[in-house]
């Protein structure tokens, strides 16, 4: 793991921290001591700072770090990844609209918001809050995981992974503690660009570096690992993974809120139209880095990535490490540091507008003044930062796994978050929306991989007919949704025109 080069990089990685530092101190000086500017920049966000904070935030540590890992592991099924990201794309379009109006109408900060004034319950608020707090923070450590193998690799190992991982998350908290959601924006603006080129620049390198160009790498993988060039995953898992990383992420808070900010809908439509571009081209580059690592290893021109480094999540950096110059490798890691940044601080401050609005502020019943709800959204920013940490310093799995139970568990938001935005003839009601996220919550725990098995169950039910715990979860919840909701008190017409009528009127003129 010995890398000769690693005082160049590291400097260059820690010059990009720095300068991430200052925006976000600029931010500061900018915030205005309310909530909504706190959480929600005022509902100011015009489409370009828009557009990069949702690409920088949707595209992770797990863009960057892990999509060249499964490439290196599974082969090109992993350019499946563009369902998942058209899919958000058009679910920004669709659903993003209809939660600006109706957050900008009624104040709305959360998803919580939303879905407890709409089947009036604070017990759903209550548990919308704990379900989305309790599935973001393995999400967050997925982020402190990411930088923690950045610098461990890039620095030689001379940087453990466990003071990485601690010191790096520590300066995304300090910046989405001090500025809020607009420190949060102005630096994902640049992280966005950043990890863009980043990782376009490196795919191409390394392929021309090690083979001649990326048409050799398939060559080689044809001739060396065939298996890699083909699709050999259950199609009902590639399914799962699209409903999961399009509908699940997006209810998550750290998007779910994004729609909240923007200055009007049609930036919103804009968004919905554009961002796939972007969502989609950038695991191009990572399939060739991907590639290229698998190819390398089978020719025996790099050691073998998992038994070297622990984990596939390292194949960027380690092929970095051993192909380029110090200066191009510090640059480069920069752009999957700024992947794993852009996304951790909107976490943070997601988890942060939880607690603070729906638990604190919401079923405290607390009259405070708006200072005392930003220092509370602070306090929460940094208890995120420490869970995240803690939780990543266990290295609780690769981050694809990680990913991949957050969204499902937020997926269980999706049959409430239909019933609330869209006019239905069939009505949800509330005690069938509760007991159907508690039933597709508690199935997405027993039947996710590894996980259920911990808690009990036989191995050999887990991923049935290959589908993910997740949509087994969302299956379940869709029924309990419908039997109880035959049996239950539908909403009030009242809220039904609060809800539908507006949004008819304000979507179609009517």
């Amino acid at each position: 793991m010995e890398y000769a080069g690693w005082p160049v990089a590291l400097t260059i990685m820690v010059i990009y921290i720095l300068i991430v530092g200052i925006l976000g101190y600029f931010s500061f000086r900018k915030l205005q001591i309310n909530i909504e500017d706190y959480f929600l920049v005022s509902r100011t966000a015009g489409f370009l700072i828009l557009y990069f904070t949702i690409v920088a935030t949707y595209h992770s540590a797990y863009a960057l770090l892990t999509s060249c890992g499964v490439f290196y592991k599974v082969g090109v099924f992993f350019w499946a990844a563009g369902t998942w990201t058209f899919l958000t794309g058009i679910l920004t379009y669709l659903f993003g609209a209809r939660f600006w109006y109706l957050g900008k109408k009624y104040g709305y900060i959360t998803p919580a918001d939303l879905l407890a004034d709409y089947y009036e319950s604070d017990l759903l608020r209550g548990i919308v809050a704990v379900v989305l707090a309790i599935f973001l923070i393995p999400y967050m450590a997925v982020q402190a995981m990411g930088l923690g193998y950045i610098f461990n690799v890039a620095s030689g190992g001379h940087i453990p992974y466990v003071i990485g991982t601690w010191v790096l998350l520590f300066i995304v908290a300090l910046y989405a503690m001090a500025g809020g959601l607009r420190a949060v924006y102005w630096t994902d603006f640049l992280q966005g660009i950043w990890m863009f080129v980043a990782i376009w620049i490196a795919g191409i390198f390394v392929a021309v570096k090690l083979f001649g160009g990326v048409g050799n790498v398939f060559h080689t993988l044809l001739e060396v690992k065939p298996k890699l060039l083909t699709v050999h995953v259950p199609y009902t898992y590639w399914f799962s993974l699209g409903i999961i990383f399009s509908f699940g992420i997006v209810m998550q808070p750290h998007l779910w809120m994004r729609y909240y900010t923007a200055r009007d809908p049609h930036t919103l439509k804009w968004l919905g139209a554009t961002t796939p571009i972007y969502l989609v081209f950038i695991y191009v580059p990572a399939g060739f880095v991907g590639l290229t690592a698998a190819a390398a290893v089978a020719k025996g021109m790099l050691p073998e990535i998992i038994k070297t480094y622990g984990s596939p999540d390292a194949t960027l950096p380690a092929l970095l490490t051993k192909t380029a110059p110090a200066w191009f490798t510090g640059i480069f890691l920069a752009g999957a540091s700024a992947a794993a940044m852009s996304t951790a601080d909107s976490q943070m401050h997601a988890f942060s507008a939880v607690v603070t609005r729906d638990l604190y502020q919401k079923l405290g019943k607390k009259e405070v003044t708006q200072e005392t709800l930003v220092k509370q959204g602070r306090i929460w920013v940094f208890i995120s930062f420490l869970l995240a940490a803690i939780l990543a310093t266990f290295k609780p799995g690769i981050i694809f796994d990680i990913v991949a139970f957050s969204g499902a568990g937020a997926l269980q938001l999706l049959p409430a978050t239909l019933g609330a935005i869209y006019p239905f003839r069939f009505k949800f009601t509330r005690a069938a929306i509760i007991w159907g996220i508690i039933a597709g919550s508690i199935v997405t725990l027993l039947f996710t991989k590894g996980l259920g098995t911990k808690l009990g169950m036989p191995a050999h039910l887990m991923n049935p007919w290959g589908f993910h715990g997740g949509m087994i979860g969302l299956f379940v919840n869709f029924i309990v949704v419908f039997l109880v909701s035959l049996f239950t008190e539908k909403p009030s017409s009242e809220v039904v025109e609060k809800f539908h009528g507006y949004l008819e009127k304000v979507i179609y003129g009517e």
